[in-house]
């Protein structure tokens, strides 16, 4: 009988040999994506949003235009992934649903919402 800590070590030197990535998972962004699209300064603020404590979403003068989002996921492959917040059927533009806006204010405290 294996003891906890026998047990333990025999399960973190078994299944932690075994991973498995996507093929898509192994695809980074290098100097020369990013180089390219100068849309994209990882920890820079631009300059416009100088003075400002807050980050830059879809909308505000400096979020890049879709043409440069489109070159950026190329680079990258088609890697990008357009996530769309459930809360944004609740602020007007392209999204607002106000039937879905409902759905979410009533599930957004469950630990089971999608």
């Amino acid at each position: 009988m294996l003891s906890l800590a026998q047990a333990f070590l025999y399960a973190s030197l078994t299944f932690s040999a075994f991973a498995f990535n996507f093929p898509y998972e192994s695809i980074q962004a290098t100097d020369a994506d990013i180089a390219k699209n100068p849309d994209i300064a990882f920890g820079t603020l631009p300059a416009s949003n100088s003075g400002r404590h807050c980050k830059t979403y879809p909308g505000d003068t400096d979020w890049p235009a879709n043409e440069r989002w489109i070159a950026f996921n190329s680079s990258l492959g088609g890697a990008l992934v357009k996530g769309i917040p459930p809360a944004a059927a609740c602020y007007q533009g392209l999204y607002y649903d106000e039937a879905r806006c409902e759905v979410v204010r009533a599930r957004q405290a469950s630990s089971r919402f999608v």
